[in-house]
């Protein structure tokens, strides 16, 4: 198969990929379903998902789990955060498409605890009569309590036998992100929105982004990618400390909310200190890494969205000066 032949076939496979997640989470309709259909192998299809009713060997079965599914979720909408798709050709009419995808639901009226899935699939695809058909899919969660380089839950396993302690864990694991162990978007500004009440006039909101991110995860690959995700929170860590609130937004995308006695001298020496140590960390990298930060003072404000809009438009100072550096919000 000629080179420009097989990135074709690829690209197409992905984009099945991509739509059919969306027929199923985003696109809860008639036309959506017969998406899903028409994208199907009806005589070969299996489905294996993250229930235990999930085990289709069959396309009759995987409809019914279908029509159960809408049922219990007629209410539930959701988004997608964040996905990512790599294809690999296995002859000239297969093709195997893998990745990640995070989707949360979005609720009507605030909750507590929101639906979540941060998914690990793949899905083969045949070419068929120059038609693509998805014969099987299989998509899994990780285990919440499983830690890296865990080989099973070891550790959540010991806690589960002091009941109370682990309880307090899980409400304590509600508020954080499950790749990084910082504030999760929700606990996030929910803290910060409760600062800003008590009142917090000198404090400086931090918006961060990883500069090119794609070009890690394509240079590295996705794995090497939410490591590098990873090691960035470990870099917020350790640059702002005390009293700082430290979230993840989502994807590539931070916060800092760093206390009310913040000089600006303060502020910018934070984010320089951020943008060199992340910048010297990707140094043995065969990609440079590094951050662009904006940010914003408190002031008079008690209104988070008002607040976040005014770092992320300082964050986007940064980017267009060049990047890999910091902005104030005028």
């Amino acid at each position: 198969m000629a080179i420009a032949e097989e990135q074709a076939f690829k690209d197409k496979a992905i984009e099945l990929a991509r739509n059919l997640w969306r027929s199923y989470l985003i696109d809860q309709s008639e036309a959506g379903d017969a998406y899903i259909a028409n994208s199907l192998d009806m005589e070969a299809l299996s489905v294996i998902g993250t229930g235990r009713h999930e085990f289709c060997s069959t396309a009759e079965q995987f409809f019914e789990n279908l029509g159960n599914d809408r049922s219990e979720a007629e209410d539930v909408a959701f988004e997608i955060l964040d996905e990512y798709y790599e294809a690999r050709i296995i002859d000239a009419e297969v093709c195997l498409v893998f990745g990640t995808l995070w989707v949360r639901e979005r609720p009507k009226e605030p909750k507590l605890l929101l639906v979540e899935m941060d998914t690990r699939f793949s899905i083969l695809i045949h070419r068929m009569d120059g038609e693509l058909k998805v014969v099987h899919l299989h998509h899994s969660t990780p285990n919440a309590d499983q830690r890296l380089n865990e080989f099973y839950p070891k550790t959540a396993t010991e806690r589960a036998n002091a009941a109370l302690e682990y309880s307090k864990e899980l409400e304590r694991r509600a508020d954080l992100d499950s790749m990084t162990g910082l504030l999760n978007r929700m606990a996030f500004e929910r803290t910060v929105e409760e600062r800003l009440v008590r009142g917090v006039p000198d404090a400086v909101l931090f918006m961060i982004d990883l500069d090119n991110f794609k070009s890690v995860n394509d240079t590295l690959g996705h794995l090497a990618g939410d490591r590098v995700i990873m090691d960035f929170a470990d870099e917020l860590r350790s640059v702002f400390l005390r009293d700082a609130v430290i979230g993840r937004m989502g994807g590539d995308e931070f916060a800092v909310l760093v206390g009310d006695r913040a000089s600006v001298e303060e502020a910018e020496a934070r984010a320089g200190k951020l943008i060199e140590q992340w910048a010297e960390r990707g140094s043995d990298k065969p990609i440079a890494f590094s951050c662009s930060v904006g940010m914003a003072r408190v002031a008079g404000t008690r209104d988070f969205p008002v607040l976040y809009r005014a770092a992320d438009e300082a964050l986007y100072t940064s980017k267009r000066n060049g990047k890999g550096r910091c902005a104030w919000f005028e």
